[in-house]
């Protein structure tokens, strides 16, 4: 399934768009033909500062995104057709406004879908004090995962700049070699490095950082096509529940076995839960009774197999081991089921 990325920014007033000069002056030559000048256009229909109409028309980069398309409108020229001639997006307004290249369609594959769902269980948003989102970023300490971020990153929204920072623990410090390797593994570059020292972890954590603002409005905007998308389609199901199991599951093998998610957010609970329901899972969904406002949605013993087979955890091989060792385990008592 594809969507058109585009229709997403449409109703929003920060967005700016960069067009070919050849479609520019092919606006402006419509314009006059219809209404006589750039004046009485503006006077008839578009009432703004006269001045900001005809410096987007001759020397401003950037048209706002959504009165480009009033413009388009007005002059019959077909949203589809102005959209092919936007080379770039521009966020105004924010300490972290370059240019942004977007695919016009996003391909809402399996590997969309899980990273989509990793970055809505581990990602951040990187609010401002106006929280205001103006970055997507990711943090982990496993970097099978990091490295999959940053592939997905690199598949669905190539020729975006981002970084990582490697977040140390406190009275670390970082090695050269060190360094070199992560770049190695995660086939980066030095200047894309950035260190930074923790106060709570306890082993380095790595973050990826898109300082893109446009960007991150489009992945937010997009959660709720996404989500109802894979309530309909059993592989995608599969893909969302082992994107979020790498960012929150866990598996479990004792004196009990199972894997489970627990997260603050009761309505992404109930939304796994349906999508159990849809890949036909027998589950449990909990209040913990110690610890305030947390949910938990749990899978058991006799089930595991069957999710390693399908769903499992993904990139993270540390809980994926777990779990296979967890389905090979044979236990006389298996407290869920």
């Amino acid at each position: 399934m594809k969507l058109n990325t585009y229709e997403f920014l449409i109703d929003n007033e920060i967005v700016h768009v960069k067009i070919d000069e050849k479609f520019r002056e092919k606006m402006k030559e419509k314009v006059i033909q219809k209404f006589g000048s750039l004046r009485q256009y503006n006077f008839k229909k578009l009432q703004i500062c006269y001045g900001t109409l005809t410096a987007q028309f001759k020397r401003n980069r950037y048209f706002k995104f959504i009165r480009l398309l009033e413009i388009a409108n007005d002059i019959k020229i077909p949203k589809e057709e102005t959209f092919s001639h936007i080379k770039s997006f521009f966020a105004s307004g924010s300490n972290t406004c370059r240019e942004v290249i977007l695919p016009k369609e996003l391909i809402i594959d399996e590997g969309f879908v899980e990273g989509y769902a990793l970055y809505l269980a581990e990602g951040d948003s990187g609010f401002n004090g106006n929280t205001i989102p103006r970055k997507l970023r990711l943090t982990n300490s496993d970097l099978e995962i990091i490295r999959f971020f940053i592939q997905w990153l690199r598949n669905y929204f190539p020729k975006n700049r981002f970084y990582l920072n490697i977040i140390l623990p406190p009275g670390i410090g970082m090695q050269e070699s060190f360094i070199r390797q992560t770049c190695e593994k995660l086939s980066l570059s030095i200047d894309q490095i950035r260190i930074r020292n923790g106060y709570y972890n306890k082993k380095p954590k790595y973050r990826v950082c898109c300082d893109r603002a446009i960007l991150i409005d489009l992945i937010l905007s997009l959660e709720k096509t996404i989500k109802k998308i894979c309530a309909m389609d059993k592989e995608l199901a599969a893909a969302y529940t082992r994107g979020m199991m790498m960012g929150e599951g866990t598996a479990y093998f004792n004196r009990s076995r199972y894997v489970r998610i627990e997260m603050r957010n009761e309505k992404e609970i109930k939304y796994l839960a349906n999508l159990f329901e849809l890949l036909g899972y027998k589950y449990k969904v909990a209040l913990r009774s110690n610890r305030e406002n947390m949910w938990s949605i749990y899978l058991g013993a006799k089930q595991l197999k069957r999710f390693y087979n399908e769903v499992g955890f993904g990139f993270h091989r540390e809980r994926q081991e777990i779990l296979e060792r967890a389905v090979n385990k044979k236990l006389r008592i298996n407290q869920y089921v």
